[in-house]
């Protein structure tokens, strides 16, 4: 080859390189698949003192979603360098002004909670295995909007290792630019507040420390709980106008020496700035019990700006589960929200299970009838003082078969596990998250959700699914070492599948394993594997009855041959195992990780191992292993079913730190010799799943680690260039000859 040859050769290698770059990832814009609920802990959820139609939320590992029409519709964020969340803040004149606490330190939004940039100046150092500093609430002076101040902890109570500047009071005086540590209560700082119209009296509420007060604007603190019955404080408010006048929530503490039962939480109220509290718990039900979840707990409470004698809490106890409402500025309660007797229709109907117990209440500044409740799977909301509920995670629609099925309305939090679109009906997926997002089913191409995971538990996670030709689905399920079992669904099926688990039908027993991979003959459902406890198990019954198959290593995700059905891939801890035919195994070797597995239409078998010292994806082409891209983070893989040269892959970093450093989708539109990384837009650095649509080599999906699902459309379904651009590429090479 000739040197002007040669060099154009490398300039069209650039240029096509750029050119797929451009098209792979610039123009790939995200959306919310629209799953119900959010699936995770709400942290916050704020109204708008500009606009009620204004609501930002957030949650632990569930990043933030912004809604614009009162909460009928949410869209995600981004900039965010991690997800979990505190308090949110709105700039009490600039409506578009907002603050956010996270575990990574305090963020501002400029443009209404969309996106998100950190303000870190003057903080210590980012830490690279931990939190440094967290922040749970940013709060304005009452009289100076350009002084604000950020207080250190998480009302979460989130971990980290290391030692962050938990009970930090941080201080800045233009506008976030630049911060100062003012001082430090050692100890997680849950709820701050300045007292009503003061710049120099604020009130804090220290987790399992009680209640502090400030009279210097923050420089130095005090104790002040005398009269409260312990110290596991949740929520220190205000009183709007009053700055004499603070409440406080208290949790469920545990027992005193000597005692049996947990002692219970509740409402308390001075009235001369902290020096005594007194009770308001009259018509609160305050049931105390052994096991601390089954005692009365206050985790949420608001007062109403516009009007400081309504008052909302709520009773997070598993058997509390209720919304209370005060009138008279606490000195009564009622019940507002709770779970009817047997047998009668609830109040509030929602796509998950865990109750009315809701963690996090706030009202609408401008209207004390206007409340939102959230708890660990929903949003609740009532526009009328507590008469009726409306869920803002989800709506029950009736689909073409007259059926009610579910559809989500944009603000998801799942930990995402899996997505499986079945390979031999258009429109029919399943998605599986950890908890109760469990298994979810949609037949009408992802426009509404029909929750088939209910037995034996609604909790428990799913993980895999595998599909037969006459519409038979097996899913796995169990997370955190335990629930682990098989649920078996079918077409004509209505409500939960069929769950198979423990040791009754020849499984480990569900409460000592996890259950990851599976697959089903296409031909033929009666013939399933799946890998249970860290071994094989085959039934050749449609689940009925299981049989030990391979216990050779610790096994984890299996993939088949397209071109072969009865030959499938084990990943193992120490290899891969080969089958012919489901009972006779192989090791192929590979990469010392069970990671997950796919098998592209050459037959050749794709490994996405994640973290060790092979970490990155692996491809084994019938003699041996090649590294396609070395990668720690690298969690799962998929491969269009068409064309073998387009490649996906999820990556997951740790949610233990102040930045996640991993890329949470890239492709590959040429057999993985070039990658681009095309996350921008997801409201997550992290994911956990990613799926091509069979159907629609254009459709992707990506499931994310605490934000949801998403999907995306490629700018060209077959990874090919556009036809004018493939002419001028080859009128530049004859150019260049």
């Amino acid at each position: 080859m000739t040197p002007k040859r040669a060099a154009a050769v490398v300039f069209l290698c650039l240029w096509t390189f750029a050119l797929l770059w451009s098209q792979a990832g610039a123009q790939v814009r995200w959306e919310p698949i629209r799953e119900p609920g959010c699936g995770g802990w709400i942290t916050s959820v704020q109204v708008s003192p500009h606009n009620e139609n204004h609501i930002i939320v957030g949650g632990d590992l569930l990043s933030m979603g912004v809604s614009t029409n009162r909460g009928s519709t949410w869209v995600p964020v981004s900039g965010l360098k991690s997800t979990e969340i505190g308090d949110v803040t709105f700039h009490p004149a600039k409506p578009k002004t907002v603050w956010a606490g996270t575990m990574s330190g305090p963020y501002l939004s400029r443009d209404g909670g969309r996106t998100w940039e950190e303000r870190r100046g003057g903080f210590p150092p980012k830490g690279g295995y931990h939190y440094s500093a967290p922040i749970e609430k940013v709060l304005y002076d009452p009289n100076d909007s350009t002084r604000i101040l950020a207080f250190g902890g998480s009302s979460r109570r989130w971990g980290s290792p290391g030692k962050p500047l938990w009970g930090a009071v941080w201080e800045s005086t233009n506008e976030g630019e630049k911060w100062t540590l003012l001082a430090s209560l050692e100890g997680n700082i849950v709820s701050a507040t300045f007292a009503a119209g003061s710049s120099s009296f604020l009130m804090v509420g220290v987790s399992d420390k009680g209640v502090f007060r400030s009279a210097d604007g923050g420089k130095s603190w005090e104790a002040c709980s005398s009269g409260l019955p312990h110290h596991c404080v949740e929520r220190v408010v205000a009183h709007p106008k009053n700055p004499a006048v603070f409440w406080v929530a208290l949790n469920a503490a545990p027992p005193l020496d000597g005692e049996k039962k947990c002692r219970p939480g509740g409402i308390y109220k001075t009235e001369d700035a902290g020096r005594s509290w007194h009770p308001q718990n009259e018509g609160l039900l305050m049931h105390a019990h052994e096991n601390i979840n089954l005692t009365a707990r206050f985790k949420a409470f608001c007062v109403s700006v516009s009007d400081p004698n309504v008052l909302y809490t709520s009773d997070s106890a598993w058997d509390g589960a209720k919304i209370y409402r005060s009138s008279n500025g606490g000195a009564s309660w009622d019940i507002v929200l709770r779970n009817p007797p047997h047998g009668e229709k609830k109040p509030l109907e929602t796509a998950y299970f865990s109750g009315y117990g809701m963690t996090f209440v706030s009202v609408n500044p401008n209207d004390p009838n206007h409340v939102y409740a959230a708890g660990a799977e929903f949003i609740a909301a009532s526009f009328d003082g507590g008469k009726t509920w409306t869920d803002l995670t989800s709506k029950k629609v009736p689909n073409a078969a007259g059926e009610h099925v579910w559809v989500g309305r944009g603000y998801s939090g799942l930990c995402c596990t899996n997505f499986r679109f079945d390979p031999w009906r258009e429109g029919r997926s399943v998605l599986l998250a950890m908890d109760a997002g469990k298994c979810w089913e949609s037949r009408d191409g992802m426009r509404s959700w029909t929750f088939r995971g209910s037995r034996p538990s609604a909790w428990g996670g799913g993980n895999d699914a595998s599909f037969a030709k006459d519409g038979t689905c097996y899913v796995t399920t169990g997370q955190g070492g335990n629930t682990g079992g098989v649920l078996r669904g079918r077409l004509d099926e209505k409500g939960t599948w069929t769950p198979f688990c423990g040791e009754a039908c020849g499984l480990p027993c569900s409460k000592k394993c996890v259950a990851l991979g599976i697959y089903t003959l296409p031909n033929d459902s009666s013939k399933v594997w799946c890998v249970a406890g860290k071994k094989l198990y085959s039934s050749t019954d449609a689940g009925e009855s299981w049989q030990l198959a391979f216990d050779g290593d610790e096994l984890g995700w299996i993939a088949a041959d397209p071109r072969v059905p009865t030959t499938f891939y084990v990943s193992g801890k120490s290899s891969v195992w080969k089958t012919l035919d489901g009972q006779k195994f192989s090791s192929i070797g590979g990469p010392c990780a069970a990671g997950r597995l796919a098998v592209d239409s050459k037959g050749r078998v794709l490994l996405a191992a994640y973290r060790g010292k092979e970490n990155g994806l692996w491809r084994w082409d019938g003699n041996s292993w090649s590294l396609l891209k070395k990668c720690p983070y690298l969690i799962n893989v998929s491969v269009d079913r068409k064309n073998p040269a387009r490649i996906l892959v999820a990556g997951n970093d740790d949610p233990y730190h102040d930045e996640i450093r991993s890329q949470p989708v890239s492709l590959s539109l040429d057999d993985g010799a070039t990658w681009h990384d095309i996350g921008e837009g997801l409201p997550t650095r992290r994911a956990t799943a990613v799926a091509f649509n069979p159907f629609d080599s254009r459709e992707i999906i990506v499931g994310t680690g605490g934000c949801g699902f998403f999907r995306a459309k490629l700018p060209n379904g077959k990874g090919e260039l556009p036809a004018k651009d493939r002419d001028n590429y080859r009128q530049h090479m004859l150019t260049h000859e």
